[in-house]
């Protein structure tokens, strides 16, 4: 009887200890959260303080004035361009980033699984990264005109020669003992894709999915020179050709800030849907 409660007090205090460490971590990452935010702040400050004294000494057509770029930030959203803008180079850099995200990873699975493919493809994919992709340009005004298709093939080969790498190297970094253990079990080839390379490597695959939204952003400028009619890049040619630097600084703030909510919001999703790989260990 005596035995049983103390079995039952010690399993009370790890709970209890659990509890406080538990919380002790919280406090711990919402201090650490608070001085990342205080750093970036300050950060921001300085910047914004070293243009301000920057556009001041020199012409504002090289360098314009902050309240001008908001004012103009503030114009741009009232009449609604600046939406249209970005809601329209979104779409683009998200299909082009999902076809090269298609299109890579069955033939990432292919060239690591398949011995001729291996052989056939892997030295051209590793060609394929030092490609001018702006090269491209004029070769697909002149193969798919001046719509929507050739600004989407644009962006797709300019996402594509570092997606389909970056599948590769992913699937280079799984471990060993994990294929060997599966082909142990008397897995075929379809099941070691299923169910061990596409779970070990889908994090980190999402994540160059992540970077690759990143590589379209900054292609936008040359995707939508040519009859874009809509866009942030289209935006930023438009303005530089009219002598408008405030509006050109004003697209480029906001491609910054798509960029970084786009990186943060994918970044958190993949933590959130592949908990077991952000797990840390216990001290």
């Amino acid at each position: 009887m005596v035995y049983t409660e103390d079995l039952i007090k010690d399993h009370k205090a790890s709970l209890h200890c659990g509890f406080l460490l538990q919380i002790e971590r919280e406090q711990k990452g919402i201090i650490m959260t608070y001085k990342t935010i205080l750093k970036r702040t300050l950060l921001l400050a300085v910047i914004i303080f070293l243009w301000e004294v920057t556009s001041q000494k020199v012409n504002n057509l090289f360098i314009p004035k902050p309240e001008k770029v908001l004012a103009d930030l503030i114009m741009s959203i009232k009449n609604g361009s600046l939406l249209m803008a970005t809601v329209y180079s979104l779409r683009r850099i998200f299909i082009a980033t999902f076809l090269s995200s298609v299109i890579a990873i069955p033939m990432g699975l292919l060239i690591y699984n398949v011995s001729i493919c291996n052989d056939i493809f892997h030295p051209i994919v590793s060609v394929i990264r030092y490609l001018p992709v702006t090269a491209f340009y004029p070769l697909l005004i002149m193969w798919f005109g001046i719509n929507e298709t050739m600004k989407i093939a644009f962006l797709f080969i300019a996402t594509f020669v570092y997606m389909m790498p970056s599948v590769l190297l992913c699937l280079d970094e799984i471990n060993p003992d994990l294929i060997n253990t599966g082909k142990t079990l008397g897995m075929n080839t379809f099941q070691l894709i299923t169910k061990v390379q596409l779970p070990a490597t889908l994090p980190s695959i999402l994540n160059s999915f992540i970077v690759m939204i990143g590589t379209g952003f900054s292609y936008l400028a040359v995707c939508e020179t040519v009859n874009a009619r809509y866009g942030l890049g289209w935006m930023i040619q438009q303005n530089s050709s009219r002598g408008r630097t405030d509006m050109v600084f004003m697209a480029i703030i906001i491609i910054a800030i798509m960029s970084v909510i786009c990186d943060n919001l994918g970044l958190y999703l993949v933590k959130k849907i592949f908990v077991w790989r952000y797990l840390k260990s216990d001290d």
